[in-house]
């Protein structure tokens, strides 16, 4: 019988990021996946800042940085008239390294991943699928089946990163409750000259239809997303959607690379964990596009269970039993969030096309003059917004940051405080000088301790000065105190550290100035 620690069903970007973070962790991965190898379709598209925020704790950032490229605007279109304009690029300067819109498709994330795994001696295996699996109080026994042979392995967890058809979800039994609009839509691949602004997302609304067009990497390549007409037939063509095209009169469709048809769904499963088995990505959630959420959402759930599972594997499982109520109220949000856009954008009624023809570009005209309005946008689409505020995880506040929120980037010309997480680890920030008995205590427990001049951006962000900051593995802040209480302290470590540090603790800190 194979063993592995964690075995993880479904290659996709979910999978693979879940099975980058735990190998950087030490932690054995056998990923699997039927498919006879990564995407060659370009399928989702966007990542969004937080995104790029895990990837530069993983060190692929600037590999990621130049294999893509950035969306500068957001233009409507209606009737062939550009309508209003949103620059979004750079609004967010001082909340993320990663102030834009970003298109780096799915195929080229999958690509990025397996490149880096295989560099740590991690191969997927491909057209191998899970067939089956019981759990039981001490681990996974599972079975894979390659090219007409079934082997059995032994995991101690069961990761479910196999999309929206889950094996593992159907085996455990658990709903994906919501349901399935009643229209059709399609996707397209194409080369395309004409009005569209070749950097920018135009969105371009004619009647009861519409259409979105993404620049894909490359010049003049675009991705097209629009409803599939009543008439179009079970297996349209590109030609079923090329009248709707023409007449919206933006752009002229020169060549077709890649055309599908879907159904969108609005489903969130009802629990994300049983047992020893997570589902994670579209596993656990399904949703419209709207806002390019999807993938970035799957990659968000592995950062938070990666180290989760890396510290339940050895030893302390209970930090593993807060990724469903974390995770899921989000997910169960941003359902809800992108149902109701996306039923807007396509509800046929005359009071739904007035507005979606006449207010709606009046309305994104006031958001391109308020950059209050701006601000808030991008913190929602770039998922910087997401917090954990209800998570037994998330103790305390110090200044305005508060246990559960994503730690504040400040930048400084030495380096700003991001860098400090590539480390995977949990660690402890202080802007300021920190106290005698933060430094014991982080000499005790073997904590990284990095402290920070509580300069301008330190105060922008929302810090304390000298306060204390528990940073949690995935950049969330489990704990924060104005002033550090020993007996705090020492009673959220004992419940939420790795058990090995009670075991490590020996005296001996690890400080980082910058």
């Amino acid at each position: 019988m194979n063993t592995t620690q964690v075995l993880i069903a479904g290659a996709g970007p979910t999978g693979l990021m879940l099975g980058l973070w735990l190998t950087k962790l030490g932690i054995d991965v056998k990923i699997v996946d039927p498919k006879p190898g990564p995407a060659e379709e370009t399928r989702a598209i966007v990542v969004q800042a937080r995104t790029l925020e895990f990837y530069d704790q993983l060190g692929l950032g600037q590999e990621a940085l130049s294999r893509g490229r950035h969306i500068d605007r957001v233009n409507l279109w209606t009737r062939g008239d550009l309508r209003a304009s949103v620059r979004f690029d750079g609004v967010g300067r001082e909340l993320t390294p990663h102030p834009y819109l970003y298109i780096l498709t799915q195929d080229q994330n999958e690509a990025l991943l397996v490149e880096a795994l295989k560099a740590l001696g991690v191969q997927v295996d491909w057209e191998t699928a899970l067939s089956g699996f019981e759990q039981a109080e001490s681990g996974v026994t599972a079975s894979l089946t390659h090219a007409e042979h079934t082997q059995t392995v032994r995991a101690a967890y069961l990761a479910g990163c196999d999309g929206a058809s889950s094996a593992v979800r159907h085996q455990l039994g658990i709903p994906l409750s919501g349901g399935t609009y009643s229209q059709r839509f399609f996707v397209a691949d194409v080369v395309a000259s004409g009005e569209l602004h070749e950097n920018d997302f135009n969105m371009s609304l004619d009647g009861d239809q519409f259409l979105a067009f993404f620049p894909l990497p490359g010049r003049h390549h675009h991705r097209i997303v629009g409803q599939l007409p009543p008439d179009a037939g079970e297996h349209p063509s590109v030609e079923a959607v090329r009248p709707q095209i023409d007449r919206q009169q933006i752009a002229k469709v020169e060549d077709v690379q890649w055309f599908s048809t879907y159904n969108v769904h609005h489903r969130v499963a009802d629990q994300f964990q049983a047992g020893r088995v997570l589902l994670l990505g579209d596993a656990a959630h399904v949703h419209s596009p709207v806002g390019g959420q999807g993938m970035n959402t799957g990659l968000g759930d592995a950062a938070n269970a990666a180290w989760k599972l890396a510290q339940a594997v050895t030893g302390d499982p209970a930090a593993l039993a807060s990724y469903g109520p974390e995770r899921r109220p989000f997910a169960a949000t941003l359902v809800k969030t992108t149902d109701r856009a996306f039923s807007g954008v396509i509800n046929p009624s005359p009071l739904a096309r007035l507005i979606r023809n006449e207010w709606a570009p009046v309305a994104l005209k006031l958001l391109g003059r308020s950059p209050i309005l701006r601000r808030l946008l991008f913190l929602t689409l770039s998922q910087l917004r997401i917090r954990y505020p209800t998570s037994p995880l998330s103790v305390g506040r110090a200044g305005r940051v508060s246990g559960g929120e994503r730690l504040p980037w400040v930048n400084s010309e030495s380096g700003g405080n991001f860098e400090a997480l590539q480390s995977l680890s949990w660690q402890v920030h202080v802007y300021g000088a920190p106290s005698p008995e933060i430094l014991t205590w982080c000499g005790q427990w073997q904590v990284p301790l990095h402290v920070f001049g509580f300069g301008r951006g330190a105060q922008q962000a929302g810090f304390s000065e000298n306060a204390f900051y528990l940073v949690r593995p995935d950049g969330y802040v489990g704990m924060a105190a104005p002033e550090f209480e020993w007996t705090a302290a020492e009673k959220y470590a004992e419940r939420w550290l790795p058990a090995a540090a009670e075991t490590q603790k020996v005296g001996q800190q690890v400080t980082a100035l910058v």
